[in-house]
């Protein structure tokens, strides 16, 4: 059976009395896969990998169990037909799911409620059909990415783990990215920004008289505010702020190319290492959110990084975590992920604790010292130790509540003369008694503010009962808002929506203009021309709006539809290794499901909260890609792992 695989490997193609002989070693010996020794896991990982393309991709002919003078036959294209619809069951019941959860979107957008019509079912279908084929054309694409290299073929860009390598892939994407640096000139700062550099420098601002405050990560706080205060000595905070974007933008695409470096040696082929190149070097929304003073774009090259070291443990099963440098990498970029973004610290620790189930028993506790590392940096040392001390006061409880506060609202706002005093009392006792006429479908930033006040902490409890009973009440109506604020992780864009650009994927250039806040002055900011910057930001937003530009820049594709075409292919595989990849993507898969807490989806604030799902997509097409999710093995592969043109042409 080993000599009839390799000449098939040699041969490069699959003729259909080898077909037999492979189906039945996979369906008669299952226990084939139980196997540890490393020739016996080679084979098996390979001749599942060819039944995994014959029995999955539409261009594979299915053959018959019959024989005739000991040549398979085709089988009649009813029966072909039907075994491939049983093989794609899966994927009609996730389309299906997609397509009815857009069309809700689209309904709660539209008009508010979910209240199902016949034009409602129509698009559920039809969004549905798209789905369908969006994930064919992808496992298409990913089919014709992950061909074998041709052994001698040489390239110019090889994508060697050296030094050198990754010089190249740096270079190249610095210089894609440096116009947008150029035009915006002095950099880019945000409204969020404004409010933490005003508070670094004792300032009013929308939170405090002047204090500092953990609303916003105090270590972000105090990064922006070193360098406008070391613009400030070298000539003016704007210099500070262009220093920033410049080393930001350096240090991120040195992170995202050690990302396409580390995606080659795991096995991904030279033809999908140059299409994510491309694609990090010329799809706008890199440089265009790498660059600016923001939170977020501090988090973007930890996140990518740390997406790597857990690809790693997976592929290893732990044991590259024995080496002490990666494992104190590991805590380090755990540590940064939690002091960079609010829901980095949940993020690190859920991560690391899937994790565990891949590790060997001897290291799992390693991954629980950087579990136990994050949770007292963040849950003890600061905010019982470091704030008190440095006179930070710590964030509000309103955002960690804004689903339930949204839910109460509209609860008030459509059912308010019909609930309980009590029940009503309690709510307005927390959100305000003109809660109802603040309520907006898509965003709770209405509904919670932005400023807690401490004396309402009292009212909590009576708050939570009264919740649970609206619960009990009106459970549609709580679904109804929920899904209204995700909305946009939902709904795809269409050119007759009014509000078409809550659904895309903008971008921010307008803070180039320093001034646009009370108290820049008082931080050494001046005013700025934003006419390049204008410029820049109108071409994109109009190449997003034109139909092509519509399914790239889609919101809703790039979270909810790549997060569930990656996570569909890995349990695809969970016969032989799709666990492991699944676990490879766990920061993906885990990021996201973060998305679902957004007090708002559809605003251009909103974006930064899902631009990590796009830095990171490459690496998890990669981790589909190869061939086997084992360390020995580093020979580029694919969704499939041969060519079938034999096959077809039959």
């Amino acid at each position: 059976l080993y000599g009839e695989v390799v000449d098939i490997h040699v041969d490069d193609r699959i003729r259909p009395h080898r077909m037999e002989v492979m189906y039945h070693l996979i369906d008669s010996h299952p226990s084939l896969w139980r196997e540890r020794s490393a020739t016996t896991a080679e084979l098996v990982g390979f001749l599942h990998n060819v039944n995994y393309e014959a029995r999955n991709m539409n261009e594979v002919c299915m053959f018959s169990r019959s024989e005739r003078n000991g040549v398979a036959t085709r089988s009649v294209w009813p029966v072909q037909w039907l075994d491939w619809t049983k093989r794609r069951l899966g994927l009609m019941a996730l389309s299906l799911v997609l397509g009815i959860l857009a069309a809700c979107g689209e309904m709660l957008r539209s008009q508010g409620d979910l209240v199902w019509s016949l034009v409602g079912l129509v698009h559920g279908l039809c969004y549905a059909a798209i789905a369908f084929m969006f994930v064919l054309l992808l496992e298409l694409g990913m089919r014709w990415l992950s061909r074998e290299d041709d052994a001698q073929a040489t390239y110019r860009i090889s994508f060697r783990h050296n030094f050198r390598g990754w010089g190249v892939l740096f270079l190249i994407i610095v210089l894609c990215w440096m116009p947008y640096v150029i035009a915006l000139y002095p950099g880019v700062m945000w409204y969020d920004t404004s409010n933490q550099l005003l508070q670094w420098n004792h300032l009013p601002n929308l939170f405090t008289d002047g204090q500092l405050t953990d609303h916003h990560p105090i270590a972000d706080t105090a990064i922006f505010g070193l360098f406008v205060q070391f613009g400030n000595l070298i000539g003016s905070g704007d210099l500070g702020i262009f220093l920033y974007t410049m080393i930001q933008t350096v240090v991120t695409a040195s992170a995202m190319a050690y990302c396409l470096l580390y995606m080659r040696r795991i096995g991904a082929s030279h033809r999908l290492c140059m299409a994510a190149l491309a694609f990090v070097s010329l799809f706008p929304i890199f440089p265009m959110y790498s660059s600016p003073m923001v939170k977020d774009s501090l988090f973007l090259p930890i996140m990518v990084l740390f997406g790597v070291q857990c690809v790693e443990i997976v592929r290893s099963r732990g044991e590259v975590l024995r080496r002490t440098s990666f494992w104190g990498t590991l805590i380090g970029l755990a540590l940064a992920l939690s002091l960079t973004k609010k829901t980095g610290m949940y993020i690190a620790i859920l991560v690391c604790l899937l994790l565990v189930a891949v590790t060997r028993r001897g290291l799992r506790r390693r991954l629980i010292v950087v579990v136990a590392a994050v949770a007292a940096v963040m849950m003890i040392m600061l905010p019982k130790v470091v704030f008190p001390l440095a006179d930070v006061a710590p964030g509000g409880k309103q955002e960690m509540l804004s689903i339930p506060f949204q839910q109460s609202a509209r609860l008030l706002r459509y059912y308010g003369d019909a609930i309980l005093k009590e029940q009503r009392d309690a709510i307005e006792r927390v959100l305000g008694e003109d809660v109802a006429q603040r309520y907006a479908v898509t965003s709770a930033d209405a509904v919670k503010g932005y400023v807690w006040d401490s004396e309402k902490d009292r009212y909590l409890l009576p708050y939570a009962k009264a919740w649970l009973q609206g619960l009990a009440e009106h459970p549609l109506t709580y679904v109804e808002a929920f899904l209204g604020m995700e909305s946009a992780w939902l709904a795809l864009p269409n050119a007759g929506d009014e509000h078409v650009g809550d659904l895309l994927m903008p971008v921010y250039a307008q803070g180039t203009n320093h001034s646009f806040f009370e108290g820049h002055e008082q931080l050494g900011l001046t005013a700025s021309d934003t006419t390049m910057a204008s410029r820049v930001e109108h071409l994109i937003d109009w190449a997003e709006r034109t139909p092509v530009g519509m399914m790239l820049f889609s919101r809703a594709i790039w979270t909810t539809w790549m997060t569930a075409f990656v996570v569909y292919e890995c349990l695809r595989r969970r016969r032989h290794d799709g666990w492991l990849r699944l676990l490879g993507v766990t920061p993906l898969v885990v990021s996201y499901c973060f998305l679902w807490i957004s007090p708002v989806s559809g605003s251009i604030e909103s974006m930064r909260y899902m631009v990590p799902q796009v830095y990171i997509m490459p690496l998890a097409f990669a981790v589909l890609a190869v061939r086997s999710m084992g360390t020995a093995t580093t020979q580029p592969a694919g969704i499939q792992a041969v060519d079938t043109k034999e096959v077809v042409a039959s």
